[in-house]
């Protein structure tokens, strides 16, 4: 590559020496590599596999290319149809040719934040990664099964890409596909999720699957940090007893388009997500558990409670026998009633309130 520059650079050398206009062509070296008259910064879109050819007619539509024959000089004297890289750029109308095709070979791109919080599924990932640019929903899941992706999973019994994409905060280039975004969420999951972890899970006599299914419980049970052990521990317990798991958010990610309102209908219908009505865990995670929510189902507290029920404030109450449950939830269901009708009363007054003033 050295010889190759030393011969270009000495037919340019001689280029300009014997040019008429040699000083000239000197000076056109160190302009705005944009046609005169336009300021601002330009946008340039380089996915991976786009030729140099197409590299250098986005320019052109830009207007950025004043004096072609400067471009490809400096073009050949750097090597830019090999060296370009994939990514989103932004460049100066401002910047010589020089500096526009080095900031391209560095490949210092715009990176956009995207931040998936624990407890989202597939679907509400795809959403979210559709409101940032990154692709259309649709086009995600259409990748939910596909077995390239799965392969990168390292879990030959996963039947979707479901619980896998790692809850993490990520940049991404708006040239990136939604296939590599994906890789790169399952890439993170696969760091996270050690080696520790899965010889843990072998203990407890789960496979990395199952132990990621009932971490996508635990973490959609509750957001308390401190209750994740005590509920991971209900559940290790319910399968040793083989019982019913009877957990509402499984219910739900089996109903499709669920509304909001969880029913008793709901919780009678069969269906593979139902764990009032089939044994054992479902047949897929049901959502993409954080670290804690992983760590807490390998881990849970040793304790013998067998159910819970929700506080009101986040937060659960456990109990070890179906008669302190029962009570349990009849108070937390009277506590529920009060405070419903302590804001209603609330909203009359305020709204009489309104209406005097």
């Amino acid at each position: 590559m050295n010889v190759k520059r030393l011969i270009l650079g000495a037919v340019l050398a001689g280029f300009l020496l014997v040019s008429a206009g040699g000083g000239y062509v000197v000076h056109l070296f160190f302009q705005p590599m944009s046609r005169p008259g336009t300021t601002g910064e330009v946008r340039l879109f380089i996915p991976s596999g786009m030729t140099f050819s197409q590299v250098t007619q986005q320019l052109r539509q830009q207007q950025m290319l004043s004096h072609p024959r400067i471009y490809d000089w400096v073009a050949r004297w750097l090597e830019a149809p090999k060296r370009i890289k994939a990514g989103e750029f932004l460049v100066s109308r401002d910047w010589t040719t020089w500096e526009v095709l080095g900031h391209l070979i560095r490949g210092k791109g715009i990176r956009h934040r995207v931040t998936i919080p624990e407890g989202l599924n597939f679907r509400q990932i795809a959403a979210r990664l559709e409101t940032k640019d990154f692709g259309e929903t649709d086009t995600y899941l259409a990748l939910m099964k596909d077995p390239a992706l799965l392969a990168r999973t390292g879990i030959a019994e996963a039947k979707t890409l479901e619980g896998f994409l790692y809850p993490e905060t990520y940049f991404f280039s708006r040239v990136e596909r939604p296939r590599q975004i994906l890789a790169a969420m399952i890439s993170q999951y696969r760091h996270t999720f050690t080696p520790e972890l899965r010889a843990r899970a072998e203990e407890l006599g789960l496979s990395e699957y199952q132990a990621l299914t009932l971490a996508s419980i635990v973490e959609k049970e509750t957001g308390m940090k401190e209750d994740r052990g005590k509920i991971a521990a209900v559940f290790h317990n319910r399968l040793r007893k083989r019982m019913l798991l009877g957990s509402d958010p499984t219910v739900i990610y089996g109903i499709a388009g669920f509304d909001g309102n969880l029913t008793r209908k709901h919780l009678r219908t069969p269906t593979p997500y139902n764990t009032y009505t089939r044994r054992g865990l479902p047949p897929t995670p049901i959502c993409s558990p954080g670290k804690d929510s992983l760590h807490s189902a390998l881990y849970p507290e040793n304790v013998n409670y067998l159910y819970f029920v929700a506080r009101g404030d986040g937060a659960s109450v456990f109990s070890s026998t179906l008669k302190q449950h029962n009570k349990n939830v009849w108070y937390y269901q009277k506590v529920r009633k009060n405070r419903l009708r302590i804001q209603k009363e609330a909203q009359v007054q305020k709204a009489k309130l309104k209406r005097d003033s």
